[in-house]
């Protein structure tokens, strides 16, 4: 309620997320119909799908069942987590985002218990792994048509029902593998095929500093070749699933660090620069490992709301994961900056818009005549949310 400037409209808010005739998922629906218009017009589409827990430790806990706070954040037992699961649209060709395709939301009511063989003969809508086909159904049940979309995935979704369940739909998707599965033919688990292969290229990657690990630029060979998953006992689906592994493996490294990524596709790979486009692709999955960053801590601060009722709570949440969008889409366009200098607000703000954020930031000068830049406004907004230029390295007046 921060962006809020006066109690009216803070109530006036307010009294919008109390309504009961308003539900969480109508405000979600009105959003995915505006991606679903987008995606329709691309001729190719990322679904990036990953899950997030937001953590609360107020009376909302209450709501939030009996399983403890899953961050890895030091939290009171009160700590209780709601999850979302979202599918964030991608433009494949210009690597912008489009919005959000779907968002399931659930939190823990109980730990599971009891042997592990019967937790996992449970039906396969019982359990918790069921949300990445779930995200797909939704998705298609809207659309329709899925061809221009290829679902991107990190190990989690490495189960074979969801990868089974894609090749019997026709579906395109890109999973990173995390088990060494058993394959159909002469070589019998996936790590046995790896010697085997030749490096079809090669290409760089600068790798990001995070936790203990070093900023370094790593240099990658990239392989391919075609397999079939042999079916797991006691998994459901057809007995063999045939797909193309593209292997990307980090030159010269030995260390626990070393880059090493088994993709797993349905997408024709016949030469060195395809097998680049899909590694690409999944490089292109940490944008929604952006979005929940925006949306948790460095934008809309998602965790600190205080809504008393969980209802509440996801119709606020909802409004914020939109917003967040809005902020990567505009963060996406003025990474460069020279260019964001020289390009009108307007690309991204309709007239309105933009004249509001001014007065908003700007209440003693005079309204320009002319739209400010798009780096004004990406400025004008992290001040409206609290950012302040403590330095003095940019002018937002």
């Amino acid at each position: 309620m921060s962006s809020c400037p006066d109690p009216a409209s803070i109530e006036g808010a307010y009294r919008f997320i109390r309504n009961d005739h308003i539900s969480a998922d109508d405000i979600a629906q009105a959003g995915f119909a505006h991606t679903d218009t987008i995606v329709k017009e691309r001729p190719l589409v990322l679904a990036l799908q990953d899950t997030t827990g937001l953590s609360y430790k107020h009376s909302v806990c209450d709501e939030l069942g009996e399983v403890n706070s899953a961050s890895d954040e030091k939290r009171t037992s009160k700590g209780r987590t709601l999850y979302a699961h979202s599918t964030l649209m991608l433009d494949a060709n210009e690597e912008k985002a489009i919005g959000l395709a779907y968002q399931h939301y659930w939190y823990r009511e109980k730990k599971q218990t009891g042997k592990q063989n019967t937790l996992q003969c449970r039906d396969r809508e019982l359990k918790e792994s069921y949300k990445w086909q779930n995200n797909v159904e939704e998705v298609k049940e809207r659309l329709g048509d899925l061809s221009n979309v290829i679902d991107v995935c990190d190990r989690e979704a490495d189960m074979y029902e969801y990868i089974d369940y894609q090749i019997q739909n026709e579906h395109r998707f890109i999973v990173r593998a995390k088990d060494n599965r058993r394959l159909v033919g002469k070589h019998q688990k996936l790590e046995d095929i790896l010697p085997t292969l030749t490096p079809a290229g090669q290409y760089k990657i600068d790798i990001q500093q995070r936790g203990g690990r070093k900023a370094r630029t790593a240099h990658i060979d990239v392989s391919f070749t075609s397999i079939k998953l042999k079916k797991p006992q006691r998994a459901k689906g057809e007995k063999e699933a045939p797909l193309t592994l593209v292997v990307c493996t980090e030159q010269n490294n030995d260390s626990k660090n070393k880059l090493q990524w088994l993709l797993y596709t349905t997408e024709s790979v016949a030469n060195a620069a395809e097998a680049r486009k899909i590694a690409r692709y999944y490089e292109l999955r940490w944008r929604i490992e952006e979005f929940h960053k925006i949306w948790k801590t460095e934008g809309t601060e998602v965790e600190k709301l205080r809504m008393q009722h969980l209802d509440n709570l996801k119709k606020a949440a909802v409004i914020e994961a939109f917003i967040a969008v809005r902020l990567l889409q505009l963060r996406e366009l003025a990474q460069n900056r020279e260019e964001a200098e020289r390009v009108s607000c307007e690309v991204y703000l309709d007239t309105l818009s933009w004249k509001l954020l001014f007065k908003a930031t700007n209440q003693q000068a005079p309204m320009p005549k002319e739209a400010p830049s798009l780096k004004w406004a990406y400025y004008a907004i992290a001040k409206l949310g609290g950012w302040h230029d403590s330095k003095r390295t940019v002018m937002v007046n």
